[in-house]
């Protein structure tokens, strides 16, 4: 319903909880009429939603994963997995880096999918607990490969909205990189182009601070339309990442082509290299390449790789170096 108050439109969107006999306190009744008028968002159809029993199981299970989350860390529960990715513009592949990518174990519920519980995180700021799990994992890891192999892999690892926000990210990042005998070039921060719009001044000065101390920063999920191009000037960063969505038609979609030629386009205006993820196929990886992308990753390379499962890729990598040497 809407209603015109001068020369402004004010809309209404209303979540409803009907009383069904449980002895909810008032404001546990607020929170379930809320969690139903979040659901209209972007919904032009309707104004109104109820409460029902599959918002309620959807309610419940969130809860289950929040209560859960402390012992999982504990238990180790959450893995850290390997995407490799491959830099293109060479006559060969060559491994380049990889992003840590993190998986949830559950006793019960089997492998829950990081689409359930990562947006559960971030609303309630445990994300920051997650991040910095998977952070000291991937550091550790690349002080292991480098014992190992002889050599430092780059890992980019996800710097959530809410990390941002904090006064003391520079000095967590800069104790888990030196306590392992790394530099601050071996992590490689994602922050997602929509985190760059909620307040822009601090997330550009926070940027900025990491990017002094030496880390590398990659826009994560570039494309989706978050930030203007006005605002891409300023923005102190070292790569753009491509959304996947992006380059799942380019073989067979003229506009989609056309579209990342432009942010290619941009990327060579800001001086920065293009990482796209999702390409699953040789055809893609070519065109990419002929648009002038430097690093890929997807399974056209490979999928996700468990920790164990990503030593014996370098392993081989390492064996096919020395063989072509010899």
């Amino acid at each position: 319903m809407s209603e015109l108050l001068g020369d402004r439109k004010i809309t209404v969107r209303m979540g409803v909880y009907s009383d069904d006999g449980e002895e909810l306190d008032m404001e546990r009744r607020f929170d379930r009429a809320r969690l139903a008028e979040r659901k209209l968002r972007n919904s032009y159809e309707t104004r109104f939603n109820f409460y029902n029993a599959e918002l309620h199981s959807k309610e419940l299970h969130a809860e289950r994963l929040i209560n859960d989350m402390e012992q999982a860390l504990a238990e180790k529960q959450f893995r850290v997995y390997y995407q490799p990715k491959y830099n293109i513009q060479g006559t060969k592949p060559v491994l380049t880096s990889a992003e840590a990518l993190v998986r949830w174990f559950h006793p019960e519920f089997g492998m829950v999918s990081p689409g359930e519980f990562i947006p559960v995180f971030e609303k309630n700021g445990l994300i920051q607990q997650l991040d910095r799990y998977v952070w000291n994992e991937a550091a550790a890891k690349i002080a292991e490969w480098h014992r190992t192999f002889g050599f430092y892999l780059p890992v980019s690892v996800n710097v959530s909205r809410v990390d941002v926000f904090n006064p003391q990210l520079g000095d967590i990042l800069c104790e888990i990189a030196d306590r392992n005998g790394l530099s601050a070039e071996n992590l490689l921060l994602e922050i997602t182009e929509s985190a760059y719009t909620d307040n822009s001044r601090q997330i550009i000065d926070t940027v900025s601070a990491l990017r002094s101390r030496g880390f590398r920063i990659e826009m994560d999920d570039f494309g989706c339309g978050y930030s203007s191009l006005n605002m891409l000037t300023s923005l102190p960063i070292d790569a753009l990442k491509l959304d996947m969505n992006f380059i799942r038609n380019i073989c067979t979609d003229k506009k989609a082509y056309k579209l990342v030629a432009i942010m290619m386009d941009i990327a060579k205006l800001l001086e920065v290299p293009v990482i796209a993820e999702g390409v699953e196929i040789r055809e893609q990886m070519d065109l990419l390449k002929d648009l002038g992308c430097d690093i890929i990753q997807g399974y056209y390379f490979s999928k996700p790789l468990p920790a164990e499962d990503f030593d014996k890729l370098l392993t081989a990598e390492r064996e096919a170096k020395e063989h072509a040497y010899n």
